[in-house]
């Protein structure tokens, strides 16, 4: 009886942290291919918009929109 518990063990963990790991990304995944449906890699019918052009072109010419903050305590 000793040995089908040390066996079963790794057994009924391995479907528990599966289940889990399924339950917790399957929405990630969800959100993710929807996120990349309408892309220009995922889609050749793609229609470009303004804003993607001119991150396009942002990007193109090494515009990087941040703002600064200043650091009063720099040791």
């Amino acid at each position: 009886m000793r040995d089908f518990f040390k066996k079963a063990i790794p057994v009924v963990g391995g479907i528990v942290g599966g289940g889990l790991t399924f339950a917790t990304f399957k929405p990630c995944c969800y959100r993710l291919k929807e996120a990349l449906e309408d892309t220009i890699l995922s889609n050749p019918e793609h229609k470009e918009s303004d804003e993607e052009r001119e991150l396009y072109e942002n990007i193109k010419q090494g515009v990087v929109d941040v703002e600064l903050e200043e650091l009063d305590n720099i040791n």
